[in-house]
């Protein structure tokens, strides 16, 4: 009889956001990922060179993006600013006075391996940065940030690839002049989307040597007005990929005909249009009665962050 084998990998999983900081990994190694087949919830670890503060409720290292290759983008401060943030770059100086010290990792899930990006202060938001793997070449990758100009026509594309240095790519701004919501960038069919729950995504292709971005608003009806329910609709919408396509799941103010609080799931077929398909539609009364539902043992709760 042979040794045991391990079992198959999950072919998708629930990642934390928010990983363990733990002294404990492998000298080595710059993290460990904890997987698990869903509805659990797979757990990454990294150790404290990677984040040497205490985790508090108002500092804590955070996934902001992830591509479908196993690169994470992970956000860890780097301690307490001693001093303003400056940023000096050709046709650009500012200074700011920040709590922390931001610090940006590129981790390699495959080989436990991290990178730390050089000039975190670039960033200006971690809500618009995503990561993409290179569809041409194997281990290539980008990491990039639309930092838009409110009440412009133009914006600029802040792009960190593995060559090793920023680059920053002007692009026109495809949509009239409204501050865009920073819920989080997906990566997608070769090209990164930078969602805005209240309105809709703006994609484009980071690798293209003149980068076009374009539109994609959300569903008919489902746009809202600036600044309403933020700092709460990512608890009642989201937008992901499933199954290879892009999901847009609605629960903000979605009832039925009896007044039940209901969710809408809508798909993106075609990544080169801007039409969105309804595929599925239920009350959370109906969804608690299916039998299957029962089966999973699941509570008769609302979900507080929807998975897809």
């Amino acid at each position: 009889m042979g040794p045991p084998t391990s079992p198959p990998s999950p072919s998708w999983v629930i990642l934390g956001s928010i990983p363990r900081v733990s002294a404990d990994l492998p000298p080595d190694a710059d993290l460990a990922l904890a997987l698990s087949e869903p509805p659990r919830v797979s757990l990454l670890t990294i150790p404290p060179r990677l984040f040497p503060d205490a985790v508090t409720p108002r500092n804590y290292p955070s996934v902001r993006a992830a591509d479908p290759s196993g690169l994470l983008l992970l956000h860890a401060n780097q301690g307490r600013a001693k001093g303003p943030t400056v940023i000096d770059r050709p046709g650009h100086y500012s200074f700011c006075w920040l709590e922390f010290v931001a610090g940006y990792f590129v981790l390699d899930t495959a080989s436990a391996s991290s990178l730390a990006l050089p000039h975190p202060e670039y960033i200006m938001h971690p809500g618009h940065v995503g990561i993409i793997a290179s569809p041409a070449r194997d281990g290539a990758y980008m990491v990039a940030e639309l930092q838009p100009i409110i009440g412009g026509v133009e914006a600029s594309l802040l792009c960190f690839s593995d060559v090793g240095e920023w680059v920053t790519k002007s692009v026109r701004y495809p949509v009239p002049p409204r501050p865009s919501a920073a819920n989080g960038v997906v990566s997608h069919n070769g090209r990164l989307w930078w969602v805005d729950l209240s309105w809709g995504l703006i994609t484009c292709d980071p690798f293209a040597d003149a980068p076009v971005l374009t539109f994609v608003p959300l569903p008919p009806g489902k746009a809202l007005e600036y600044n309403e329910a933020c700092g709460i609709l990512d608890k009642y919408r989201a937008i992901r990929v499933s199954a290879g396509k892009l999901r847009f799941v609605d629960m903000y103010r979605n009832r039925d005909n009896r007044g039940a609080l209901k969710v809408s799931v809508w798909t993106l077929a075609d990544p080169d249009a801007t039409e969105w398909t309804l595929e599925h539609e239920a009350s959370f009364a109906d969804i608690w009665d299916d039998p299957t539902y029962k089966a999973a043992g699941l509570p008769n709760k609302i979900p507080v962050e929807e998975v897809m």
